[in-house]
């Protein structure tokens, strides 16, 4: 077995791209991902980099999809939940005790030493929460952290931390304030009042005196800071020992655990966008990855939409799809703002997410391991521009077509409408026929009919209510294009109904 390294990667990939690429953009994926990492700004620019590293190898997504399967095991996640709580207090504690952190001496090596006990508390209830883990990245973990805990630099780490912690917690001092001098002494002889404060707060409700500890990040007032001094002269052994303490275990948390405790937010933050979807009844399942056409999601859904309209108390309507070998080109028609162009979005996006090795939208799904994904949504023509619509549109599709492989994604959306319907449909079907000679899936956005009749098309249809066509059910199902539920929409568009013309006349 090979050493454990990483929860995200079995077999280590490169980062596919240093942004966001225009395709994320045009399905929103960006959206949905700046959403799902707000409350983990410490950790974007890494979880980020793990975003834009899109997996081809289904080793690298069933070895994530694993991960995620534990997860579902609600011990194992409180277990991960409590090490990345106990991970941050130890790194701010680790802060604190370093050179830009707290000024005194004293202080910045006690809270080096809560630092340490706590990671050392937080590795053990970690080892102790993956016992029942079963995928191969937690088993690899578990079995690494086991090594880890018996190695003898984790036991001086424990040993020699726990034994100052006793002796320190055994100094007892007393402070005597005499004018403007201060007196600190050893306690023996000296009166212990704390049992006559516990009878005197007792009518108050509690049997005993908590005293918290209000000030705990605060640094030390020079007044404390000179008390705590004498203290360690009238102490110096425990002291002695938290020096050398310090000075010996200042880079104590262990790099591949360090390395987990970041990774793991990338499972954490996902979770988080997923369930709040899951608590609105959405359905999500690992989807198995094929190199063949033949792929399909049932009641699948855009999944930034979804995230969106939840937050709103709205309504998501869930699609299903499917390639067949022979049929790889998808023609969506049917009435504007009918659910088109989401329908094309959430093709994209759950491929992309399977990439990453995420749960996906939809009951189940088959997808393909693509090595692109490629988008043509219509721009606006920008000012001053001497490239007209149409040619800028032809450049771009153009360019699609000269990088595309038959493992590529391609989406079309409501290309050449600045043009006439008779050059549309001319132009749709050379696209169509080059898109079939590369043997790319691809999923084109067209009002042309024509183009979802081709022998290589597949034809779905966004339907509306049969009673009242200007009503939108966001349905979109194989079926094949006849243009009539639409019809009453573009009348409407254009002020052309019956009831418009007569108003007129």
């Amino acid at each position: 077995m090979m050493p454990f390294q990483s929860v995200l990667w079995k077999v280590k990939e490169d980062q596919k791209y240093e942004d966001y690429p225009e395709f994320m953009k045009d399905i929103r994926l960006d959206a949905f991902f700046e959403s799902m990492l707000k409350g983990y700004e410490a950790f974007k620019v890494r979880l980020k980099g793990y975003i834009l590293s899109p997996s081809s190898m289904p080793e690298n997504i069933y070895y994530r999809q694993g991960v995620f399967k534990d997860l579902e095991d609600n011990e194992i996640l409180k277990g991960i939940e409590g090490f990345v709580s106990a991970m941050a207090r130890v790194k701010g504690l680790i802060a604190i005790s370093g050179i830009e952190g707290y000024s005194y001496p004293y202080q910045k090596e006690r809270r080096l030493l809560d630092a340490s006990l706590l990671y050392i508390n937080a590795v053990l209830s970690l080892y102790n929460a993956l016992k029942g883990a079963k995928s191969e990245a937690l088993t690899s973990l578990r079995d690494y952290i086991e090594k880890y805990i018996e190695g003898d630099a984790f036991k001086r780490l424990r040993e020699g931390a726990r034994s100052i912690k006793e002796k320190l917690d055994a100094v007892e001092f007393h402070i005597s304030i005499v004018g403007d001098k201060v007196y600190v002494e050893k306690c023996k002889g000296k009166a212990d009042y704390s049992e006559e404060l516990s009878k005197l707060f007792s009518k108050f409700g509690s049997s005993s005196v908590e005293v918290k500890e209000e000030r705990k990040e605060l640094e030390a007032t020079h007044v404390e800071s000179f008390i705590l001094e004498l203290v360690a002269k009238l102490f110096p052994e425990p002291f002695k020992e938290l020096k050398a303490f310090y000075q010996k275990n200042r880079d104590f948390v262990d790099k591949v655990l360090e390395n987990f405790y970041v990774e793991i937010h990338f499972y954490i933050s996902y979770m988080r966008s997923m369930n709040a979807l899951k608590g609105a009844g959405l359905p999500f399942c690992y989807p198995s990855m094929t190199n063949d056409k033949g792929v399909y999601a049932k009641d699948s859904f855009d999944i930034e939409l979804a995230s969106r309209l939840v937050k709103e108390m709205g309504v998501v309507v869930t699609n299903s799809f499917e390639f067949s070998e022979d049929k790889r080109i998808i023609v969506i028609t049917g009435p504007n703002s009918g659910g088109k162009t989401t329908f094309a979005k959430m093709i994209a996006q759950t491929h992309y997410l399977a990439s990453l090795g995420l749960p996906v939208p939809g009951k189940e799904a088959r997808l393909y391991l693509f090595d692109n994904i490629f988008t043509h949504f219509e721009r606006p023509e920008e000012g001053g521009s001497l490239v007209g619509r149409l040619e800028s549109d032809m450049y771009r599709i153009k360019e699609i077509l000269e990088r595309a492989t038959e493992r590529s994604i391609i989406i079309i959306n409501e290309m050449f409408s600045s043009t006439t319907s008779f050059d549309a449909l001319f132009l749709g079907k050379e696209i169509i026929k080059h898109l079939s000679e590369i043997g790319s899936l691809c999923v084109y956005v067209t009002f042309l009919d024509e183009l979802s009749r081709l022998g290589n098309t597949e034809s779905y249809v966004a339907l509306v209510d049969e009673k009242d066509p200007s009503i939108r059910t966001y349905k979109v199902v194989k079926k094949p294009a006849e243009g009539l539920a639409y019809a009453l929409a573009i009348a409407k568009k254009y002020g052309l109904t019956a009831d418009e013309i007569v108003g007129r006349i």
